[in-house]
C-alpha cells in the first residue's frame, strides 16, 4: 500500500513540474508575443516585465528582425531606466540594422535617463561600451557627470576616458577633483593619463608632484606632460627626454611635446635626440622636430651634417614634414648624400614637402645611379602632382630610357596629367613613354592613338600598343 502511494505521490509531482514548465513556456511565449507587438500598452507592460529577466535578450532574439525593431518603438514609449536596460543590451544585436535603430532610441530617450545609459560604460560587451560612447557624446555636456562617476569605477573607466576625452576641457575640473581626492593609486594614475589625452595646461600643478612616483609609474607622469606640452614643465621634459632609466615609451611622448614647444632648449635636446640607441625615442625625436616646424630648420640643417648616418636619416624624415623651401633645399643637398638609406629618404621626404622647389631637385633624381633614389623620386614626383606634370612630360624624352619610364609611371598616377599625356602622345619624341604612361591609367580617350601607333615601324613602339589595345579594347 505504502509503494503504490509513494508511486502515486512521485506522479503528481512530476505531473505539476511537467504542467509548471509548460505553463511557464505559454507564459514566456505570450509575454514575447506582446512585447514584440504593436498594442502599445502591452508592448511596454511586457518589456518591463522581460527587463526584471536576466534571459530577456535571448528571448527578443528568439523573434525575426522586424519584430526585434519593434521592441524599439515600445522602449521609447517607456522612457524609462528598464527601457535603457533593454535598449543597451539590444546593441549587442548581430544585425547592424538592430543596433542602429536602439542607438537612435537610446538618443531620444538618453537625455532623461543619463545615469541608466552611463551603465552601458561597464558593459561586457564591446559593442555596447562603444555605443554607450556614440550616445553619450550625442546626447552632449550632460553626459559629462555621469562619465565622471563611471570613470571612477574600474569596469567602465576605459570607455569612460572616450567621453571625457570627446569633451575635452569641460572634463578637466571633474577629473582634477577625481586626482585631488582619491585614495587609489590606479585611479590616480588613470586620471593622469586622462588629463594628459585632454592636453589642458590647467593640469600641469596638479600632475607635477607625482613625478616623485617610481620609475614605472612615473612613465604615466611624463607621458601626460609631454601631451599637455606646457612651456613650464620645458627643463622637466629635456631631462626626461635625456635620461636612460626613464620609460621609452614616455620619453617618446616628451619628444613630441618639446617639439609642440618648440624652444631653442628644447630643439637642441631633440637634435641630440636623433643619435639615441633606442628607436622609439630617436624616431619620436624626429617627429618632434617636424612639429616644431620651420623652427626647426637650423637644427635640422646642423644634423644633416652630422658624421652619423642614422643622424642625417632622421633628419631627412623630419624634413618631410616641413613644407617650405629651405626644407626642401636641405633634401636637395641629402639627396647626394654617400649613404643610400640616407638620399633614399631624402628623395621620399622631397615628396612629403611637396613644395615646387623640389620639382626640378626630383627630376634630375630620376636619373640618379642609385635606382632606389630614382624610384623615390618618381614616387614623390607623382605626389606633388600637377606642379610636376610638364616637367615630367618633358623628361619622357629623356635619353636616360630608365628616367623617361620612371616619368612614365609618375605621370599615369597623377589624375591631371592625362590632357598633358594625350597631347605628348602625338609628338615622335615623347610619344612611347606618353602611350605608356596612359596605358598605365587605363585611359580608354588613347585608344585612336595606340591604333596608329599599332601600324607604325618602331617594333618597340607596335609591341606597346598591340598590349595597350588589348588591355583597353572592349
Amino acid at each position: 500500500m505504502n509503494r503504490w502511494l509513494i508511486r502515486l505521490l512521485f506522479l503528481v509531482a512530476v505531473g505539476g513540474v511537467m504542467g509548471s514548465a509548460v505553463w511557464n513556456n505559454i507564459t514566456t511565449n505570450r509575454l514575447i508575443e506582446q512585447a514584440t507587438g504593436a498594442d502599445r500598452a502591452q508592448q511596454t507592460a511586457a518589456l518591463a516585465t522581460l527587463a526584471q529577466r536576466d534571459d530577456f535578450f535571448d528571448l527578443l532574439q528568439s523573434r525575426k528582425l522586424p519584430a526585434r525593431m519593434r521592441v524599439a518603438d515600445g522602449v521609447e514609449a517607456m522612457n524609462n531606466a528598464d527601457g535603457v536596460k533593454i535598449a543597451l543590451a539590444m546593441l549587442r544585436d548581430p544585425d547592424p540594422r538592430v543596433r542602429d535603430r536602439f542607438l537612435e532610441t537610446l538618443k531620444r530617450i538618453g537625455k532623461s535617463n543619463l545615469a541608466a545609459v552611463a551603465e552601458g560604460l561597464k558593459n561586457g560587451d564591446a559593442k555596447v561600451r562603444s555605443g554607450t560612447v556614440q550616445v553619450m557624446i550625442a546626447l552632449g555636456e550632460d553626459s559629462i557627470p555621469h562619465a565622471l562617476k563611471l570613470f571612477e569605477d574600474p569596469g567602465g573607466r576605459a570607455a569612460a576616458t572616450e567621453v571625457l576625452a570627446y569633451f575635452g576641457s569641460k572634463s578637466v575640473p571633474g577629473l582634477l577633483s577625481i586626482l585631488r581626492t582619491a585614495e587609489d593609486e590606479g585611479l590616480r594614475l588613470d586620471t593622469i593619463a586622462a588629463l594628459g589625452r585632454i592636453g589642458d595646461r590647467r593640469a600641469t600643478d596638479a600632475i607635477l608632484p607625482y613625478l616623485k612616483l617610481p620609475v614605472e609609474k612615473r612613465r604615466v607622469v611624463l607621458s601626460a606632460l609631454g601631451s599637455i606640452a606646457d612651456p613650464r614643465t620645458e627643463e622637466v621634459l629635456v631631462q626626461a627626454l635625456r635620461s636612460p632609466v626613464e620609460d621609452p615609451d614616455a620619453r617618446a611622448q616628451v619628444a613630441l611635446g618639446l617639439g609642440a614647444i618648440g624652444t631653442p632648449n628644447a630643439l637642441r635636446a631633440l637634435k641630440d635626440a636623433l643619435a639615441e640607441l633606442n628607436l622609439t625615442v630617436a624616431d619620436a625625436a624626429a617627429l618632434g622636430l617636424q612639429r616644431a616646424g620651420t623652427k626647426a630648420l637650423p637644427y635640422l640643417a646642423e644634423a644633416a651634417r652630422s658624421p652619423n648616418p642614422t643622424v642625417r636619416r632622421r633628419a631627412a624624415t623630419a624634413l618631410g614634414g616641413i613644407p617650405s623651401a629651405p626644407a626642401a633645399q636641405l633634401l636637395g643637398t641629402l639627396l647626394h648624400d654617400t649613404v643610400p638609406e640616407v638620399r633614399r629618404t631624402a628623395a621620399q621626404s622631397l615628396g612629403a614637402v611637396g613644395r615646387p622647389e623640389a620639382v626640378p631637385l626630383l627630376i634630375r633624381a630620376l636619373s640618379h645611379p642609385d635606382g632606389g633614389v630614382a624610384q623615390n623620386a618618381a614616387r614623390s614626383l607623382a605626389q606633388i602632382g600637377e606642379p610636376a606634370v610638364d616637367p615630367l612630360i618633358q623628361a619622357l624624352s629623356s635619353s636616360d630610357t630608365t628616367a623617361a619610364y620612371l616619368a612614365a609611371q609618375a605621370l599615369s598616377q597623377i589624375p591631371a596629367a592625362e590632357p598633358a599625356l594625350l597631347k605628348a602622345a602625338q609628338n615622335p619624341q615623347t610619344r612611347l613613354y606618353a602611350l605608356i604612361a596612359l596605358i598605365e591609367r587605363k585611359s580608354t580617350a588613347a585608344i585612336p592613338l595606340l591604333q596608329q601607333a599599332a601600324r607604325a615601324e618602331d617594333p618597340a613602339l607596335r609591341q606597346v600598343a598591340q598590349r595597350g589595345l588589348q588591355q583597353l579594347s572592349p
